[in-house]
Formats: structure tokens, sequence, C-alpha cells
């Protein structure tokens, strides 16, 4: 990575008068027209000590209006510019990797294109100071009045119904912002990170607390307008959060077996004739995938 600002290596566990440090992170795709608004909302929340901005394939000045949108250098605001496109959250990912290394307590997670109010992003870094690891956007009561029906939130909705957190409703790592503890980054791993419904999964799996915290509407303000194209279209936007939950449960099925966990009712597999249709061994049920990352 190249275009970086701000003292690298910084490892110290702890922010002002002892709180734990608090790391902003963010992937940004050329979104000079928000950035610095996003990072002076997060300044003025006083939750941040730090904050990591993964600027790529960006063709505007977006690494220049982050390095430039907190004079005063407080908190300090490190800029990694790499040339090409990432792909869907695999920025943050890298984000929390540089967190990571430089020494973060609370992962705060944030996106470039549209600032949230200092004061909604308080209780995400709060909730985890006083003891969750995942704390989540609460998106659920507003839907189906604000936030959209369609496959992608019943995709939401079926994956915490699966991984026996149907409370959740369609609340997940999918929406920002959101905060996780150093445990949960450390216990999924940063690259887990890049498939957010895996990351959610994984940490529920582990027995992470994970909790919904706080609403903060996001739907209206992540929309894409004239001016504020996104990546890819909104079909193929909902084909890739579509296949990111199908890999969640995937790893659900690696961990807890060809059901995911659940009871087959008694069914006398053993009598099926060869060719019935799909059948399953019972000895391969919960064994686990050594391509998925263990998980506690």
């Amino acid at each position: 990575m190249t275009g970086a600002t701000g003292t690298a290596g910084t490892t110290s566990p702890e922010g002002p008068a002892g709180r734990l440090k608090t790391v902003v992170c963010i992937s940004a795709l050329n979104e000079e027209r928000t950035i610095q608004s996003v990072l002076q909302q997060a300044a003025l929340s006083g939750a941040v000590d730090e904050i990591v901005v993964v600027v790529n394939g960006s063709t505007d000045r977006t690494a220049r209006a982050a390095r430039e949108a907190l004079p005063s250098g407080r908190p300090e605001v490190l800029v990694k510019t790499l040339p090409e496109r990432l792909g869907h959250d695999v920025g943050r990912s890298l984000a929390a990797a540089e967190a990571l290394a430089r020494g973060a307590e609370i992962f705060l997670f944030l996106d470039g294109d549209f600032a949230v109010a200092a004061p909604d992003i308080v209780p995400f870094r709060r909730a985890v100071e006083s003891g969750v690891d995942v704390a989540l956007n609460r998106l659920t009561p507003l839907w189906p009045d604000v936030w959209p029906q369609g496959p992608v939130a019943w995709a939401r909705r079926a994956l915490n119904v699966f991984l026996g957190r149907p409370e959740l409703g369609l609340d997940g790592l999918t929406a920002v912002p959101h905060a996780l503890s150093r445990r949960a980054v450390e216990t999924v791993g940063p690259a887990a990170l890049a498939v957010p419904p895996l990351a959610h999964a994984l940490a529920v799996m582990a027995g992470l607390e994970v909790k919904s915290v706080h609403t903060v509407a996001v739907a209206v303000p992540n929309r894409p307008a004239a001016d504020r194209p996104r990546a890819l279209p909104p079909a193929a936007v909902a084909e890739l959060i579509l296949g990111d939950h199908l890999e969640a449960i995937a790893a659900l099925i690696a961990r807890r077996g060809p059901r995911g966990g659940f009871g087959d009712g008694g069914r006398r597999r053993d009598l099926l004739p060869e060719g019935a249709g799909w059948t399953f061994s019972p000895g391969t049920a919960g064994r686990p995938d050594p391509t998925i990352p263990a998980a506690g």
C-alpha cells in the first residue's frame, strides 16, 4: 500500500484517559464529496482515537480529501491507497487488519459515501465497552416501512434463523454502522470481514456476544443517486449479498452438519435405496470443513 499518512506501528491498547482504543475502519472508492463529512462526524463523536481509510480504485480526490478532513490531526487519520478496485468490503478487511496491528480494542465500521451523525456513532462504541463483541445496527424495526422488502431482507432474516438467533431479525454485519471487539476480530479473522454475513455467522457460532444496539436509518442516505453512482448496479449488488449469505450458510453447514444442527425427525435414511434422491451419510454430520476458518 502507498500514500499512508500518520505514524505507522502505533500499538497502544488505550485511548485517552485509559479508554479502550477505538479505531474507525473505512473503505472508500470515489468518495471525495462525502469522505470529509464522514471523518468530521466521527471526530465530533468523541468516540474515536484513530481512523483508517483504505482508498481503492479511486479516480478522484478521495485520498487527499481524507487527509485534509481533520486539520487538527485529532483523531489521527491514516490513509492507505491502492490503484485497483478491491471489490465489496475487501477494503474494510484491510482496514481492520491495520487497526488490529495498531492495537485497536474497538473497531468501528463506517462507509465512505454517507456520514453517520456523531451522536449515532457513540452507542456502538459504548456497547463494546460494556462487553458486547458485535454491536449491530438495529434495522429490523424499520422493516418493511423504510427498509425494502425482497430477497436480500429475506436472506438476512433466514440466516439469523438458521443461526438460532431469530430475534436479530434482518440485523447483521452487512449494514453499517457497527462495531466489533478485538476478541471478535481475532476470532473471525480480518479476512472474513470481506464477506460480512460470513463474519456474522462465525461470530455467532463462536458464542460471541452479538447484539443489535442502536438504529441508524441508512437505507435512504445509502441509496444510489445520479451524482453518487455505485460500482455495481443494484441487481448485481443484490446478487452479491445473496451469495454472501449462501457462503455464510455453507460455513454453518460445515460446522453443524448437512442440516445445520436442525433435527431430521427420525427419518431412517439408512433404509433408502441407492439413487433415491439426496442422501447423506450420518457419519459426515458435523465434520469440519478445513476450508472454512475455525471459530471458537
